[in-house]
């Protein structure tokens, strides 16, 4: 990085010379540590989304080019390159595989995805505790955390990091089916041969063998779930991950950080997204006239109201999601070939429109407008879609836990009063501020 100095003067006249990092891209960095240090000011991001909060070299989200990068390559060039597997060891390793290495990791997943009797069935058992409607986010944050109690995965050196990321990718589509399963009222069973022979394995057609039966998975589902699976991958420091990378600061295993990370998609703001695209695409096919029309009702409508269309826009690219643009075309491939269904007619109509539309210059379409279209395609229920990511994201969210061991210190966030002090139990009837709205009802 380029280092540049900006000078500060305070208003007791004492001035400061701050350094600047500049990234190759022109972007100013400054050390808030820094700053604090030397001058004693404090800043204030309650959101955190103008903070840099981690150096990373995984993934990178490039908002000007309209680009995102697993470890310097284009996503557009994974997905097309690489499988899942190459994928995994590409993020964590930053280069790609060779045969021996991804050879090497197929056996390890493969003696991995044996379930231990004991673990099996208590796992079971908290599973099918659940009623068969629950939240499956919940659900799958409940399993984990019992992997955690049972068989923990601390990260305490290298060697217990890469035997956690296994063992955390290996059980992935286990616990998935398992959930699935339930959820659909069916008994769990493992698939002839599941787990049994290292060189065959493959993460895509064990996710969908374990949902489908493995006699029910064809090639053309097995490339789709792969490409899915890739492209959903990472998507650098995103609220989830950052949960678990916090969580990895206060030096809990594996299990824990992943816990963390799934609770952050059982809230409707970050999790879901796709599912609320499908009930928007649901709620315009049911619509009368035509499809062109039925869009501009629905489009007309939600801007009046001055709500959000799911699926558009993006809190980085102003402009079309690069993992849209891959899934659309891939939308586009079934539509030609008579597998789209009417959702994707209608999702490919409503791009366009959109794209004719000025107030939409730089709100285009994300990742999200498109997969659960592809999800469905898999036979993949609604309410269980982020289950599916979870599969997916597990792959750079651990990548980024492993790296987030190297830092030593607890992530400790700072606050400052913006209330009153030093009241007396004597003059109780003073107002203050910023109350708690569980108590600004008269009692």
């Amino acid at each position: 990085m380029e280092t540049r100095y900006l000078s500060i003067t305070l208003p007791d006249a004492s001035s400061y010379s701050i350094a600047v990092n500049f990234t190759q891209e022109g972007q100013g960095i400054i050390s808030s540590e820094t700053l604090a240090k030397e001058t004693g000011l404090l800043t204030y991001d309650r959101y955190l989304k103008h903070t840099i909060t981690e150096l990373v070299t995984i993934t990178h989200v490039d908002p000007k080019n309209l680009e995102l990068y697993y470890r310097g390559f284009p996503i557009s060039t994974v997905s097309h390159k690489c499988d899942f597997l190459d994928t995994v060891i590409l993020l964590h390793k930053g280069t790609l595989p060779n045969q021996q290495e991804k050879q090497w990791l197929k056996k390890q997943l493969a003696e991995n995805s044996i379930l231990d009797r004991k673990i099996q069935k208590g796992l079971r058992q908290v599973i099918s505790s659940f009623s068969h409607d629950t939240n499956a986010i919940a659900i799958l944050s409940a399993g984990l955390s019992y992997l955690a109690a049972e068989c923990p995965l601390p990260l305490r050196n290298e060697t217990e990091q890469l035997q956690a990321v296994i063992k955390a990718l290996a059980l992935s589509p286990i616990i998935a089916a398992m959930i699935i399963q339930h959820c659909r009222q069916e008994s769990f069973e493992f698939p002839e041969n599941f787990g049994a022979d290292g060189e065959d394995y493959d993460y895509a057609h064990n996710l969908l063998a374990m949902i489908h039966g493995a006699n029910q998975v064809s090639s053309e589902q097995q490339t789709l779930m792969d490409k899915l699976l890739v492209i959903h991958a990472d998507a650098g420091l995103a609220p989830s991950t950052f949960a678990g990378v916090q969580n990895i600061s206060h030096g809990t295993s594996m299990w824990n950080a992943l816990v963390s990370m799934v609770n952050a998609l059982c809230g409707d703001r970050h999790g879901g997204a796709n599912i609320r695209v499908l009930l928007m695409f649901d709620e315009i096919a049911r619509l009368d006239g035509d499809l062109e029309q039925s869009l501009k009702t629905y489009i007309d409508k939600t801007i009046e109201q001055k709500n959000r269309i799911p699926g558009l826009g993006h809190i980085d690219f102003k402009g079309l999601d690069p993992r849209a643009k891959i899934l659309a075309q891939i939308c586009d491939k079934l539509i030609n070939d008579s597998q789209g269904d009417t959702f994707m007619h209608i999702a490919r109509k409503m791009h366009h429109l959109v794209d004719s539309m000025a107030q939409f210059d730089t709100v285009k379409p994300n990742i999200d407008f498109y997969s659960g279209l592809l999800w469905r395609t898999l036979g993949i229920p609604d309410m269980l879609m982020t289950v599916m990511f979870y599969c997916s994201r597990v792959a750079g969210c651990t990548a980024h836990f492993c790296m987030a061991t190297h830092n030593k210190k607890i992530v400790f966030p700072n606050n400052f009063v913006a209330g009153s002090t030093g009241l007396s139990f004597d003059n109780n009837s003073q107002v203050v501020s910023y109350m708690s709205p569980l108590f600004n009802a008269d009692l």
